[in-house]
């Protein structure tokens, strides 16, 4: 249909549709002059309500998933020390699942804590979005647990089977021309380029040793070169930090939203040239490459399956523990308990509040966004009164106010650069004993 000649203008329906800004369909494509048109009634639309759009990442972001069975059998154990923290993890399947040696596979999803009540807070303030490098039946199975009545998210589902590319996320997927509105929360800065958009989460690794079941479908984790010469962007990691732990504000935005380099590549509305030789290198419907990293992510789901590492973990947990009592018995002499008395601790933890400092932040910069907007506003109409007193005419602007609209490309790094205002850092190198360090 797209090869047709428009009787108007002479040009091909694939000349002129060439912008693909939908969720759900790679086929449907719009021109660039409709795609602006439909992103400015997007944004009246958003800056009547004052909401932002904000892309939510899913595996290790908000949620974590194993596929290790261990998982319903400590959930069917009411004595087993893990019990509390698996109670609540749900399980699912994938009718298209195409894993050639995994026969109906179950997927354990674990939301991150705090998730029901960050959903209702942030969805006040962002328009959500989902953007994840998982299939779409995946992303759609995760979106029934975390949205069942799809009061969050509704339809804005974006999978790797829509993306182009499984090597990197790009903004300009959903909104190629304008991204002043866009705030995106993900464990992975790497994939985004660090983008001045993006709030870096730590990562959320509850069954531990799992990782991300997706993993083979990003590219891999950045990591230091050594070599002279070359130069290297690691992704940072956050340390851990205290379940009660009270971090400032500003201290937020750093440790969350920080990003290495201010080298990443800048888009206008399309692919950068470094993106462009991502997605060529990425092979993008390459049934090669597509088959190698299925068997890739195959080989961890079967491993979890067989190896079951949560499982062994918990033994080395028990052997610690068992040893522990027969020392404690020893030293004070007494008699050996009974099995049933025996101190047992559990592998998980359910006491992550990264959550908490993630909406504290989105907090902070749609406030920021809608005050420097309005401050734009009211100068405007200020303006206009001294235009109506005779003095000097201000700058005409449009009537829907479009041009006034912050950017958050530009209100985010500002807010990271005041975290260490007045602050000296120091990089000391290790110096020889005995050497003058002079």
């Amino acid at each position: 249909m797209y090869d047709r000649v428009d009787y108007i203008t002479d040009e091909r329906d694939i000349d002129r549709a060439t912008v693909n800004m939908t969720h759900d369909n790679i086929a449907l494509l719009v021109s660039q002059r409709e795609a602006l048109r439909a992103e400015e009634d997007a944004k009246r639309r958003l800056l009547g309500v004052k909401r932002l759009s904000l892309i939510v990442d899913l595996d290790q972001t908000i949620i974590h998933t194993t596929c290790e069975r261990t998982v319903a059998e400590w959930q069917n154990d009411k004595d087993n020390p893990n019990y509390d923290a698996v109670k609540e993890v749900k399980s699912f399947q994938l009718a298209d699942d195409k894993l050639a040696n995994v026969a109906a596979n179950w997927y354990y999803c674990k939301l991150r804590p705090g998730l029901k009540e960050f959903l209702e807070k942030v969805s006040t303030m962002y328009e959500l979005h989902i953007y994840t490098m998982a299939t779409r039946a995946y992303a759609q199975a995760v979106a029934k647990i975390i949205d069942p009545e799809r009061k969050y998210f509704g339809d804005r589902i974006l999978s790797r089977d829509e993306n182009g590319t499984d090597q990197i996320k790009t903004l300009h997927r959903l909104f190629p021309v304008n991204t002043d509105m866009v705030v995106v929360i993900d464990d992975r800065g790497d994939i985004w380029h660090w983008s001045d958009n993006l709030i870096k989460v730590r990562q959320y690794n509850f069954f531990l040793g799992a990782g991300d079941i997706n993993a083979s479908f990003l590219p891999k984790q950045p990591e230091l070169v050594t070599a002279a010469g070359q130069a290297a962007v690691v992704e940072p990691t956050k340390a851990g930090k205290p379940k009660n732990e009270k971090l400032s504000a500003e201290t937020e935005v750093l440790s969350i939203a920080a990003k290495p380099t201010d080298s990443a590549p800048k888009t206008n509305g399309t692919f950068s040239e470094l993106e462009q030789q991502l997605i060529s290198m990425s092979g993008g419907d390459d049934p090669t490459l597509l088959e190698q990293q299925a068997k890739e992510q195959e080989k961890v789901i079967i491993s979890q399956q067989t190896e079951r590492p949560l499982l062994q973990k918990q033994l080395l947990l028990d052997q610690a523990d068992e040893t522990s009592d027969i020392e404690e018995v020893v030293k004070n002499g007494d008699a050996p308990a009974p099995e049933h008395q025996k101190q047992r601790h559990s592998l998980l933890h359910d006491d992550d509040n990264e959550l908490e400092y993630v909406e504290t932040c989105l907090r902070r910069v749609h406030n920021a966004f809608f005050e420097e907007y309005q401050r734009k506003r009211t100068g405007h109409q200020g303006g206009r009164v001294a235009e109506l007193r005779g003095e000097k005419s201000p700058k005409k602007r449009l009537p829907d106010d479009l041009g006034t609209v912050p950017d958050v490309k530009v209100i985010m790094p500002r807010m990271k650069r005041a975290v260490l205002q007045s602050v000296s850092i120091v990089f000391s190198g290790i110096v020889p004993l005995g050497m003058d360090v002079q």
